[in-house]
């Protein structure tokens, strides 16, 4: 095996997206290299996901965030429903979920919203990242994701962006 030097911000941030999910650096560097290595040891189905092929290959914020929330309404179609229920009944205000695409765009003609994957549930898209990574937030929450599992799916969210803008490690959400 080689050994590589990285910076200690690196090994921290390396270091936080290892533990607790069961996975090596090495696993996820390979995962996210894309060299097709599939995580050995992982027990979260949902940190499978973000670090498995599929959803490697969404290069856009929205489109990772459309794939997590698509990810959930597989998983927890029910919550989810209830979630965005909840959500709009009795509430004004901007509605980040809607069960049909009528429910976003009903709001404000200018919302732009996009259907959640292999579900009936649509998105209101037209919003920042750090918005998506709030709601995302809210989502996992009241499904029932723990703190370090939310930090790590929203931490995916806009991560390359923050990268490429600062030119410096990424830092755990």
């Amino acid at each position: 095996m080689k050994k590589i030097e990285v910076s200690d911000d690196v090994y921290e941030t390396l270091k936080s997206l290892t533990t607790g999910f069961h996975q090596s650096p090495n696993d996820v560097l390979a995962n996210l290299l894309n060299l097709g290595m599939a995580p050995k040891n992982s027990e979260e189905p949902l940190v499978a996901f973000m670090i498995g092929p599929e959803f490697r290959t969404k290069f856009t914020d929205a489109d990772k965030y459309l794939a997590i929330l698509g990810w959930i309404a597989a998983k927890y179609r029910s919550e989810l429903d209830e979630f965005i229920r909840s959500m709009s009944a009795g509430r004004s205000g901007r509605r980040y979920l809607g069960l049909t695409r009528d429910d976003i765009v009903e709001q404000c003609r200018h919302n732009q919203a996009r259907q959640i994957p292999n579900s009936p549930f649509w998105a209101i898209m037209n919003i920042d990242t750090a918005t998506k990574r709030r709601f995302l937030s809210r989502v996992l929450e009241f499904v029932g994701y723990r703190e370090d599992m939310i930090n790590f799916a929203c931490g995916l969210i806009g991560a390359r962006n923050q990268y490429l803008r600062s030119g410096a490690p990424l830092a755990a959400s």
